[in-house]
C-alpha cells in the first residue's frame, strides 16, 4: 500500500493556495495550457478502466467531496486523432476548491492535467514505473501531447469539451516523452510475466513487485462480446422457436432494453468453450455443435435477423501482450500464467489468412481497437479505423472487453452469459460470475515529484476505490447494472450479502487478511468475522 501523505500536514503547509482562474484559449478558440498554473501528472496502464477514470475526472453527478475537477467550469479532454480516440488521452480542469484533500494545494497552482496513456494496455501501468525504480533506460514512454499547433479547437459546452489531437507515436511534435507518475493495472503487477511481458520490458519478479507502492482499488467485472450476427446466430440455436427471445419469433424486437437484449435473453458459453475459443482449440464455428449439426451449418442465412457470413472460420478479437484485459482472461479462463502447465491465448494470426484451418486471432493494442475490430467484422467493412484491417469481409467474432463498454449498444456487439451467468455486478457478489479482477493502482517508491502532486495521486487513488463513486458510475446496462465494485478489505459489504448498487462493495476477494491480492488466487470470502451475523446470499 502506498504510503499517504498526511491530509492535515499537506493543508497546513500549502493553505495559502491562490484564487482559482479559468483555463484561457487563444485567439482561435484553442487551450492553452499555463505551465505554471497547473499541476502535470502522467497516468498509464489499463485501457479496460479508461471510462471509469474519465468519469472519475468529469462526472458532476459525482459528491462534490469527490471530485477532483471543479464541475462547474470548464473541463477539457484531448484526444488522439484516431477512429476509438482512447490510445491516448487527456484531462485539463480547473482543481474542485470543494474537496478538502486539494484545497491546500500549492500557492499559485490551480488547474490540473492528466495525462492518460491506455495503448499498450495495463502493462504500461506497471512495467515502466519497475524499470524506472531500477534506474533502467526506457522507463519513460510516449503521452499525448497537448499544445495548440496539434490540438484542434474543443466542441463547445455544456458538458465535457473534446479536442482531438494529431498523434503519431515517434513523430517530432505530436507526442511527449515523459516517465509516469503513476499507473493503473487490471490485475496485480505480478502477472505481467510470461506472454503477458508487454514488447520492450521484461517479465515482472516478486523483487520487482517490492519496489512499488500497490494500492488495490477495486474488482472490475469483464465479459465477453460476440459480434451481433454472432450473438443473434446463438440466440437462433439455443432459444426454441416459441421463445421471443429467438430472433425468427414474431416477439423478438432489438431496440435498447428489447427482449432481444434483455438479460433472459442472452445466449450463453461455458467456461471451458470459451477458454478453448480463445487458446486457439478451434477454427470453426461449426465445432460447436448443436446435436450432430455445427452453429455455422444450423443457421439458415435467409431466417429473420439471423445473418450468416461466407465462411465458418472463427475469429478472435484480443489484445497485445501486456494488455490487463487479456492477462484477466487468460486467468480466469485458462489459469494462465498461474501454473506452469497452464495453456496460453492463442498469438496473434497476423497475415496467415483463412485459407489455413486456424483460428483467426487479431491481437489489438487497447479495448477501442478491440470495438473496431468487431465492428468491422460484424458489418463486413474495413472504414472504422486503421487499428484493425479487415480483409475477410463480414464474419462472426469473439473478443474481450470491460463490461462498462458498449452500454449505449451503439455497436455491433454484445456481452454473452458464462456458465448462465449474466456479467453483473449482483452475479459477482453471489459468487456466480467469475470473470472479473481487481485492479490496481501503483507508484514507484523512488520515484520524485513534490508533495501537491504526490497529494494530488493519493486522493484520486482514494477517490476511484470508493464504493459511493463507484455506485454512481455503475454502467446500466440492458443485462442489468455493471461495472466496478470496492474491495472488501478497504471497506465491509453489507452484513446481510444483499449488494447495495449505490455503494457496492464485493464481499469477495483475490486477497486474504494476511496476504495481497494475487488475482491467480480463487477469490473466496474476505473477512466475516466482524460483524457478527455476516453472510453471503445463498442464491
Amino acid at each position: 500500500m502506498k504510503n499517504l501523505i498526511l491530509r492535515s500536514a499537506v493543508i497546513a503547509v500549502m493553505s495559502a493556495g491562490a484564487a482559482h482562474a479559468d483555463i484561457t484559449l487563444d485567439g482561435t478558440g484553442r487551450v492553452t495550457v499555463t505551465p505554471t498554473n497547473t499541476y502535470d501528472i502522467y497516468l498509464s496502464g489499463s485501457s479496460a478502466a479508461l471510462d471509469f477514470i474519465e468519469q472519475i475526472l468529469t462526472n458532476a453527478g459525482l459528491p462534490t467531496a469527490d471530485q477532483l475537477c471543479d464541475s462547474t467550469k470548464p473541463i477539457y479532454k484531448f484526444a488522439d486523432n484516431n477512429v476509438a480516440n482512447k490510445n491516448q488521452n487527456a484531462y485539463y480542469c480547473s482543481i474542485n476548491p470543494s474537496n478538502t484533500a486539494l484545497s491546500g494545494l500549492a500557492a499559485g497552482k490551480t488547474e490540473l492535467l492528466i495525462y492518460k496513456r491506455s495503448s499498450g494496455g495495463s502493462a504500461q501501468g506497471v512495467a515502466p514505473l519497475v524499470a524506472e525504480a531500477k534506474g533502467a533506460a526506457g522507463s519513460a514512454i510516449s503521452f499525448l501531447f497537448v499544445d495548440p499547433s496539434v490540438c484542434d479547437v474543443p466542441s463547445a459546452g455544456p458538458g465535457l469539451r473534446v479536442a482531438k489531437c494529431t498523434f503519431t507515436d515517434g513523430t517530432a511534435g505530436q507526442y511527449q516523452s515523459h516517465v509516469s507518475d503513476f499507473g493503473v493495472s487490471d490485475v496485480d503487477p505480478g502477472q505481467f510475466t510470461g506472454l503477458n511481458t508487454p514488447s520492450g520490458f521484461t517479465a515482472v519478479t516478486a523483487s520487482d513487485v517490492g519496489l512499488l507502492n500497490v494500492s488495490t482499488a477495486a474488482a472490475q467485472v469483464f465479459g465477453i462480446p460476440v459480434t451481433l450476427s454472432l450473438r443473434n446466430a446463438l440466440q437462433n440455436a439455443q432459444f426454441p422457436t416459441t421463445s421471443v427471445c429467438n430472433p425468427t419469433n414474431a416477439g423478438y424486437t432489438t431496440g435498447f432494453n428489447g427482449t432481444a437484449e434483455s438479460e433472459a435473453c442472452m445466449p450463453s458459453l461455458t467456461r471451458d468453450q470459451v477458454g478453448s475459443i480463445l487458446a486457439g482449440k478451434l477454427n470453426s464455428w461449426d465445432q460447436l455443435r448443436i446435436g450432430t449439426t455445427g452453429l455455422y451449418a444450423m443457421t439458415t442465412a435467409t431466417a429473420p435477423n439471423v445473418t450468416k457470413p461466407t465462411s465458418s472460420r472463427l475469429h478472435v478479437c484480443t489484445r497485445t501482450n501486456g494488455s490487463g484485459t487479456k492477462a484477466t482472461t487468460g486467468i480466469n479462463f485458462l489459469n494462465y500464467p498461474c501454473t506452469a502447465a497452464a495453456t496460453a491465448l492463442a498469438v496473434d494470426t497476423g497475415t496467415t489468412g483463412e485459407a489455413i484451418a486456424k483460428t483467426q486471432v487479431h491481437a489489438l493494442a487497447s479495448s477501442g481497437n478491440v470495438t473496431e475490430c468487431l465492428d468491422e467484422l460484424d458489418s463486413g467493412s474495413n472504414t472504422v479505423g486503421t487499428a484493425f484491417n479487415n480483409t475477410y469481409g463480414f464474419r462472426w467474432a469473439i473478443g474481450i472487453q470491460g463490461t462498462d463498454q458498449n452500454v449505449d449498444l451503439a455497436h455491433a456487439w454484445r456481452f454473452i452469459k458464462i456458465d448462465g451467468a449474466a456479467p453483473t455486478m449482483d452475479n459477482v457478489a453471489l459468487g456466480l460470475y467469475h470473470d472479473w479482477a481487481e485492479l490496481s493502482f501503483q507508484t514507484n517508491k523512488t520515484h520524485v515529484w513534490d508533495q501537491s502532486e504526490d497529494g494530488v495521486v493519493n486522493e484520486f487513488i482514494r477517490v476511484a476505490g470508493s464504493p459511493v463513486v463507484m455506485g454512481a458510475l455503475r454502467a446500466t446496462a440492458s443485462f442489468g447494472d455493471t461495472g466496478f465494485l470496492a474491495n472488501p478489505k478497504n471497506f465491509a459489504p453489507n452484513v446481510n450479502g444483499i449488494l447495495d448498487h449505490t455503494s457496492p462493495v464485493n464481499p469477495y476477494s483475490h486477497a486474504t487478511t494476511g496476504a495481497a491480492v494475487n488475482n491467480c488466487r480463487v477469490p473466496a470470502v474476505y473477512n466475516l468475522s466482524n460483524p457478527a451475523g455476516a453472510g453471503v446470499q445463498l442464491y
